[in-house]
């Protein structure tokens, strides 16, 4: 139904005429083409924002990607490789070299991966066994294990001589004899004590040590000696010699005679005993370690023999009396503790009545001591293969 409007639906209506004539105003003239052009500089502003903007916001969009979808490996990786990581070498630059040796895909998925791992920055140098095509976070955690590190190991029993020691380091680090033997032959580069006066027999300290990078001969031999040191401070080996009426020097020496004589750290302490009671009474102290330094025996039988008891070395303590001229062994902790604490008693004696178990006796009197002998003389007959 339609509905009109008549003169009451508008009320009061004012339509704003008072009877007098509006002032009215010249209209604006406006330019032809003004509207236009008004439009295309809106079109052409929102165009550079819009166009601008959409530029920018591709630039960022290109990093982030970049950046999150850095190229890596699946892994776990393929083929064995050793990596090197330098010294003060950056995650920067472990990237890269990670990348040239196939190890992970990109440096950024490295880094990310060492960004989103605590304790990343604590890699150390070294020599690591890696694989490659390895994914950045499988890396980054080998790194970061000290056991995928390839380090350098040798290991040092008590008791051997210089010439025995040098064997075993060639054999074990892979670097030749003579460049130890060069070492050895020029002691300033050793960090020996200075009351050892240039020896370098009895200082090379028996020990297992670790080298992350492949070390050198000059890096090896002092850090033996150093370790002496350490171990000599640690058990007042300076100071106690001069109570015992020996220098340090010779406190060297006979350490390195009880570590010859006996394999169980027990009997020690007595060994170094019967050392000090024969010299302080002026016998020879008929040590057979001593005659087996004189000559050069290589080990295998537990005996001398008469020929090798005469021999004229100054190393001979059954032909020259006193100490010997220089340690014969290089002596472990155990001994040099030894040689600095002896039991005190009136032992002059003493005899490994059984060389397989160790088992020494001691005593104060010819009597006794022959019959700790004919004690050995049974194990002898037992293993004459052994008894020369």
């Amino acid at each position: 139904m339609s509905r009109f409007l008549d003169e009451d639906d508008y009320g009061d209506y004012d339509d704003g005429y008072d009877g007098q004539e509006p002032d009215l105003e010249p209209p604006t003239v406006k330019r032809r083409g003004s509207w236009w052009k008004n439009l295309l500089a809106i079109t052409v502003s929102l165009a550079v924002l819009i166009g601008g903007g959409y530029f920018v916001y591709t630039k960022v969009m290109e990093g982030y990607l970049n950046f999150t979808q850095a190229a890596d490996y699946p892994g776990p990786g393929e083929q064995e490789v050793v990596v090197t990581i330098p010294e003060n070498a950056t995650l920067t630059e472990m990237g890269d070299l990670l990348v040239s040796q196939d190890v992970v895909a990109s440096r950024k998925a490295f880094l990310r991966a060492a960004e989103n791992i605590t304790g990343s920055s604590g890699i150390q140098p070294g020599n690591y066994l890696l694989k490659t095509k390895m994914s950045a976070v499988q890396a980054v955690t080998a790194l970061m294990d000290r056991a995928n590190m390839i380090n350098t190991r040798v290991t040092i029993p008590e008791g051997l001589r210089n010439t025995q020691v040098v064997a075993r380091l060639a054999e074990q680090s892979g670097i030749a004899a003579d460049e130890f033997n060069a070492v050895l032959a020029n002691p300033s580069q050793l960090q020996l004590p200075t009351w050892a006066n240039g020896a370098t027999e009895g200082f090379l300290f028996p020990e297992t040590y670790v080298f992350d990078t492949e070390p050198t001969a000059v890096q090896i031999l002092p850090d033996m000696t150093a370790h002496f040191n350490t171990v000599a401070d640690q058990i007042d080996f300076v100071a106690k010699p001069e109570a015992l009426g020996v220098s340090p020097y010779d406190a060297v020496t006979i350490a390195s005679i009880i570590e010859r004589e006996t394999r169980d750290p027990v009997y020690g302490p007595d060994i170094a005993q019967v050392i000090y009671n024969r010299l302080a009474q002026g016998m020879p102290l008929q040590m057979d370690s001593t005659v087996g330094y004189a000559v050069n025996s290589q080990g295998g039988t537990v005996t001398t023999t008469d020929e090798e008891r005469a021999n004229p070395s100054p190393y001979n303590t059954y032909v020259h009396p006193g100490l010997p001229p220089g340690a014969i062994s290089n002596p472990g902790k155990n001994s040099l503790t030894s040689a600095v604490n002896p039991t005190h008693g009136d032992y002059i004696y003493f005899v490994t009545v059984n060389p397989d178990t160790g088992e020494t006796k001691f005593s104060s009197d010819a009597a006794g001591h022959d019959a700790n002998v004919a004690e050995f003389q049974v194990w002898c007959r037992a293993n004459a293969d052994r008894c020369g």
